[in-house]
């Protein structure tokens, strides 16, 4: 009666066992689906909704002094829409020529997140003044391109290379540059590790870029999340994004694609970035192996402000830069 009793105690202990363990699994497996989705969805939607129209990038440009309208009224503008060849969507665009023959050095330019193709107007107008054509337009998710996901510059490199192949359809045989800020300059890091950039891509401009979609997902798209463990954080996210869209953040190093380039690279950095921090401009720089490549670094202003803040120097250091490669 007692052997038969210990039997029975045993057989419970090891159900209870069996389901306590069952209910740990469950519940970590349901914790890290829970903390996939949470890094998923807050990276692909980190677009501020509010922010997207192009009324409040003017509105914002008209607070730096800076009047979009006078400055689109001194040139012919064409609003154009590309077909983009990797996904199902259009990518608005606004076409500046100085005096209406397309077939000038063109710059393609690429903003960053929260803003739309009114962004790099500032810039725009300084290369205008040089005798540049250019073609500015709203990325992923961003002003009126309904493409559905932010991915950090990965699926932006595709439109860019649209774009690109638009202007060299317009613009012949004319020089074709880049100039992209922050997430903008991921986008033109990306595409400059394709074998198009070096056929199609004279120059590159890149502000304040991104270098690695993991870091930046990590320490500022999901920086309300610090209480999960950065690791456990990343890799989960890595997973859902690889499950939903096809691609790891392992992917999203642009050093990796930079490192071959041939096309000449400029990049401006500041020592005060809390957005992009200082080292992802050097990791760019020293990514380069086979490249004219040239580095400018300022102490004093914040992300993407360096051209509101040192206009001349900015302005001077491009064209530089853009003159000295044209030469090579």
């Amino acid at each position: 009666m007692a052997h038969k009793y210990i039997n029975m105690k045993k057989k419970k202990t090891r159900k209870i066992t069996a389901i306590v363990i069952i209910c740990v699994l469950v519940l970590s497996g349901a914790a890290c689906a829970a903390a996939g989705i949470y890094v998923y969805d807050v990276s692909v939607h980190a677009v501020n909704q509010e922010r997207r129209p192009l009324a409040c990038k003017k509105e914002s440009l008209a607070r730096h002094g800076f009047d979009v309208d006078a400055f689109e009224a001194q040139y012919h503008v064409d609003v154009v829409e590309i077909p983009s060849t990797f996904d199902d969507h259009m990518i608005p665009a606004n076409y500046l020529s100085i005096d209406g023959d397309w077939k000038r050095d063109t710059v393609v330019m690429a903003h960053g997140l929260n803003g739309n193709r009114l962004t790099g107007y500032p810039v725009a107008k300084m290369l205008m003044a040089h005798g540049y054509n250019i073609l500015t337009y709203d990325q992923r998710d961003s002003g009126e391109n309904q493409a559905k996901y932010m991915t950090c510059g990965f699926w932006e490199s595709k439109d860019f290379k649209d774009c690109v192949d638009y202007v060299r359809q317009r613009a012949g045989e004319s020089q074709i540059g880049g100039w992209g800020s922050s997430i903008g300059g991921a986008t033109i890091g990306f595409y400059l590790g394709t074998k198009e950039a070096q056929q199609n891509l004279d120059f590159a401009i890149l502000d304040c870029p991104v270098s690695d979609m993991e870091e930046i997902i990590d320490v500022f798209l999901t920086r309300k999340a610090a209480w999960l463990p950065g690791s456990f954080k990343m890799k989960m996210g890595s997973l859902a994004t690889w499950l939903r869209l096809g691609y790891s953040y392992k992917e999203g190093n642009v050093c990796d694609y930079v490192r071959e380039t041939t096309v000449p690279v400029l990049v401006f950095n500041t020592k005060k970035d809390r957005v992009t921090p200082y080292h992802m401009g050097i990791d760019i720089y020293r990514a380069m192996e086979n490249n004219k490549k040239k580095i400018v670094t300022v102490e004093d202003s914040s992300h993407t402000d360096i051209y509101w803040d040192h206009g001349e120097m900015y302005e001077r250091g491009m064209i530089q830069f853009i003159e000295n490669a044209a030469d090579s």
